[in-house]
């Protein structure tokens, strides 16, 4: 049996509270072939000791200044000597056959990604006990064509969209190396403009069985969630970039409407507050009619919203 080394990429920032179980969890791993490269991004806190209590002959830790998630990641992908890249944030984990599971479906189809269900778990439950998303689900579809599962994912064929974890993927390492290294300069949906690359580049996708283990923090908002100018900025740098990477594969109606709600909804965020990312998302916008509202934060601002326009209900919200 084909047994090629997988690298396991962990960038790391102060995640002392879960970063063993994290390790543990990439050890644990059935695939024997393994590597695992830690990427210290600068943490003041104690992840570095613990990280150094792991080191090995295949368990590796790398140091850098605090330069983001991003740097982290493509500092482990100039280390990795794997055929194929697990990325792994600090507080997240990996059921024991993941890694396993999705190479039988790597090795039978030459060229594709492989993708498997994420089970997203607050701090201190079972997660072991629970269930993938069943909206998630919906978009987690084997698919020959790359550019037809973006539209899908994003929301070009249907009311809403998704997204894809990054620990969730295990990617053949020639396919990075042909997409391009992770933006260093995006904070905010980084994983989502460089995974748009990846998937591009691939001969398609395929659901995998093993699950992702994504931790939730109640304590803080997700970073897609955050909107301070620099989080909306970062937005809007990689709904651009996504834009341009769809479209160079497709002028469909479907990749328009999903390229319009994404840049619709920054629009939507920075309106009245930030008028330069406001106009620069407009500017950005298809040229096509779609009956589509931003959301408002809940059902009776929608419901106004979809009378009296988004517009409306952001300056009353301002000025109220």
């Amino acid at each position: 049996m084909n047994n090629p080394l997988v690298s396991i990429i962990i960038p790391v920032y102060n995640a002392e509270k879960y970063l063993e179980e994290t390790i543990l969890s990439a050890i644990a791993q059935t695939w024997t072939n393994k590597e695992i490269i830690i990427v210290d991004d600068g943490s003041v806190d104690n992840s570095l000791a613990i990280a150094r209590q792991y080191e090995n002959s295949w368990i590796k830790v790398f140091v850098q200044q605090n330069n983001g998630a991003s740097a982290a990641r493509n500092t482990g992908l100039r280390e990795a000597k794997g055929d194929y890249i697990q990325f792994l944030d600090a507080d997240d984990l990996l059921s024991v056959d993941k890694i396993a599971n999705q190479f039988e479906f790597l090795e039978k189809n030459p060229g594709k990604l492989v993708v498997c269900s994420t089970i997203h778990f607050n701090d201190g439950e079972d997660y072991e006990s629970s269930l993938p998303s069943p909206y998630e689900e919906v978009f987690l579809l084997s698919n020959d064509d790359p550019v037809h599962f973006l539209i899908n994912l994003w929301g070009g064929f249907s009311e809403n969209g998704s997204m894809i974890q990054p620990n969730a993927w295990l990617t053949p390492k020639n396919i990075i190396e042909t997409a391009g290294l992770w933006n260093e300069e995006i904070t905010v949906d980084d994983d989502g403009e460089f995974f748009c690359r990846v998937v591009l580049q691939s001969k398609g996708i395929v659901k995998s069985g093993g699950y992702n283990y994504y931790r939730k923090h109640n304590n803080r908002q997700s970073l897609s969630a955050q909107k301070s100018i620099a989080d909306i900025t970062s937005k809007l740098k990689a709904a651009v970039l996504k834009k341009r990477a769809l479209l160079a594969g497709t002028n469909s109606f479907g990749a328009h409407v999903a390229i319009y709600k994404s840049l619709i909804n920054i629009a939507a965020d920075s309106y009245l507050k930030y008028p330069q990312i406001y106009n620069e998302a407009i500017s950005e916008l298809p040229k096509i009619k779609l009956n589509y509202q931003p959301a408002m934060g809940g059902p009776i601002s929608n419901k106004l919203a979809s009378i009296f326009g988004w517009r409306m209900i952001k300056l009353l919200k301002l000025y109220r």
